[in-house]
């Protein structure tokens, strides 16, 4: 067993890093270029917090066709591009550290392409909190978020029960995964969350200076 009583799991989109603004920018301009009315609002309502592969099943059944190859290629290519003026979330560097300093151990469980989610940590400043045997993604798994495997995969990888987990998550499907699992969430609240989101979360924040008094109260550590 591990020497570190809990496991903090962190989702990465709009929990470490401020990309989920880029990602429902991009998801709305895709939907509208293949003749979809489609708001922001809809975007975030359809695609955030879920794996790429799932998305890419729901714009099958609203466009009613299977995505041109190359259409799809250029639209993967502005994802990329967008993730160029990527941001940390305020505080998520300085919040994971007091987590560790808390004598807890931290990994990423995410919806993104496990290459994705270097990028997105090195662009931002993070990847040193998080080495690549602590990066978890969906596409490891068979069923992305709002199932549990993501989170299950990560507990069992770095040697933890679901019970001595807790998972920090910003989206429903996340939430929802993370009761799936028999894990307790933390709902990071933030501009982009709709109202009913974080209802099933143990605790909520908005701020994640917060997190680390949070997650002591929520394991008795510290």
């Amino acid at each position: 067993m591990p020497e570190a009583p809990w496991l903090v799991i962190f989702d990465c989109d709009g929990v470490l890093v401020d990309s989920e603004r880029l990602n429902v920018r991009t998801w709305t301009g895709m939907m509208r270029d293949a003749g979809v009315d489609f708001t922001e609002a809809d975007a975030v309502e359809t695609f955030v917090g879920k794996a790429y592969k799932d998305n890419r099943v729901t714009l099958t059944e609203l466009t009613g066709a299977v995505p041109d190859p190359e259409w799809e290629r250029a639209w993967r290519a502005e994802f990329a591009r967008s993730q160029e003026e990527l941001e940390p979330v305020p505080g998520a560097a300085e919040a994971v550290a007091a987590v560790r300093e808390l004598g807890l151990q931290v990994c990423v469980a995410s919806g993104s392409l496990r290459a994705a989610i270097g990028t997105k940590l090195a662009r931002t400043g993070l990847e040193g909190l998080f080495p690549e045997s602590a990066r978890f993604s969906a596409e490891q798994v068979e069923r992305g978020k709002p199932a549990p495997d993501v989170f299950l995969l990560a507990a069992e990888s770095m040697g933890f029960a679901p019970d001595r987990c807790v998972v920090v998550e910003d989206s429903r499907a996340g939430v929802e995964a993370s009761v799936a699992a028999g894990m307790p969430a933390v709902g990071y609240h933030s501009d982009m969350t709709p109202a009913g989101w974080l209802d099933e979360a143990t605790a909520v924040i908005a701020d994640m200076t917060d997190l680390p008094s949070v997650v002591s109260r929520m394991t008795g550590v510290g």
